[in-house]
């Protein structure tokens, strides 16, 4: 899940121990690799990177603050609005209130929040709980203690007028607005700045070029602004870090003074005990559903008796389709159901091969959706096609580049 790419590690120093920080980046792809470690003091390099073994990182962590970056393009930023103003309150409902807004179950999901904002809402960031505990397993096995897990992208500086982005390889971050954003391919970048942008004119764009990075971005349609004279991706990370314009994930059971691993031990101890429940429970639900299973094929031969003594002339499956194909009729006469926006989905799809449907929900007369592509030129095909085709509107909701090809998901209502 996480994609292949360098991993780096940065120590500001100062004259003031109590001021020292050292910033991670996970490495990626492979478990076992190297990360590269950059000493720096006062934002300045100090000495030429070096590749050492995250087990090597304690000793450059012992009495020092950690902070470590992880991938934006693993976790899902948005707001929420609940009725209180105490962030553990919040944070505790915060799953229920977002439940329309993911696919996966929230019970999988781990959610942390930013500082609550003046209009009310809390900035969010969820990430799969798995992935997240695969992170902190890999520091606590170093013996790092991490006093902060962000997301890359809440380093960025922010900006009312203008937007922020960052080269990292062959992709590019971007933070949009306060706390969000995406990642997309180096080599698509305007055409993300476009989706993200939808109906708005794109902002000014502030590039921060590590001296690595090659990319020439006066093609893009809007104002540039090049700010060089970062070492790499990690150096312009730490120097652009502020606490209070990121989200900390370590909350609610990963909370510092609530150590993760303490709710994994009790699991421990019952661990046999749940081995043989379980072995025993397939072999149960391995009978039980033998039966349903008879059950279920009794009940279809009823069925069908049922119908044929009502209407001798039809034929139950014929009947069946000529109904599902009445109600879309209806619902192009003007009643924009759910079976009309699955047809205009499903005539759409057809037509922009490219894309993978993950999920699909239905809810406030409108189609969410959550697909995958190899690139984003599927999903402009998919866009031309609702112009193109009036009748039901489709909205991108985000659009994110990562190592499994792009994350999007789409609301399709009524237009």
């Amino acid at each position: 899940m996480v994609r292949a790419a360098r991993a780096a590690a940065k120590l500001t120093t100062s004259a003031n121990p109590l001021r020292e920080t050292v910033f991670l980046r996970l490495p990626e792809g492979d478990p076992q690799a190297d990360i590269v470690c950059r000493l720096a003091s006062e934002g300045s390099v100090a000495s030429s990177p070096r590749r050492v073994a995250l087990a090597q990182v304690r000793e450059l962590a012992a009495g020092r603050r950690v902070v470590v970056f992880v991938p934006a393009a693993e976790l899902r930023l948005t707001r929420v609005v609940v009725p209180v103003r105490q962030a553990p309150k919040a944070l505790q409902a915060t799953p229920f209130l977002l439940e329309d807004q993911f696919a996966d179950d929230v019970e999988t999901l781990h959610f942390a929040l930013g500082a609550r904002q003046a209009d009310g809402s809390f900035p969010v960031a969820a990430v799969s709980r798995s992935l997240f505990e695969s992170w902190l397993a890999r520091l606590s096995l170093a013996g790092v203690d991490a006093h902060a897990v962000v997301p890359d992208l809440l380093a960025l500086p922010w900006a009312d007028d203008s937007w922020t982005a960052l080269p990292d390889g062959d992709q590019v971050l971007v933070r949009s607005s306060a706390f969000g954003g995406f990642t997309a391919p180096a080599d698509e970048l305007s055409l993300f700045l476009k989706l993200a942008a939808g109906e708005h004119e794109i902002p000014k764009l502030r590039v921060l070029v590590p001296q690595s990075a090659h990319g020439d971005y006066s093609r893009l349609e809007q104002p540039v602004e090049l700010a060089p004279g970062y070492a790499d991706t990690l150096d312009a990370l730490a120097r652009h870090y502020r606490q209070e314009w990121s989200i900390n994930l370590l909350q609610g059971p990963y909370t510092r003074h609530a150590s993760w691993q303490q709710y994994l031990q009790p699991w421990r101890r019952v661990g046999g005990l749940a081995a043989a429940a379980l072995v025993l429970g397939m072999g149960v639900n391995g009978a039980l559903a033998f039966h349903d299973n008879r059950l279920a094929a009794a009940q279809e031969a009823a069925n069908d008796q049922r119908f044929t003594a009502l209407f001798p002339t039809e034929r139950p499956t014929a009947y069946l389709a000529e109904q599902v194909a009445a109600l879309a009729r209806r619902g192009e006469g003007g009643d924009a159901g759910l079976l009309f926006l699955l047809q205009r989905f499903a005539n759409a799809m057809s037509e922009t091969p490219g894309l993978t449907l993950r999920a699909l929900q239905y809810h406030d007369h409108a189609l969410f959706l959550d697909l995958t592509g190899t690139n984003v030129e599927a999903l402009e095909k998919l866009r031309a096609w609702f112009t193109a085709n009036p009748g039901a509107k489709l909205e991108v909701q985000t659009a994110d580049a990562g190592a499994s090809g792009v994350q999007i998901r789409l609301k399709i209502s009524a237009s």
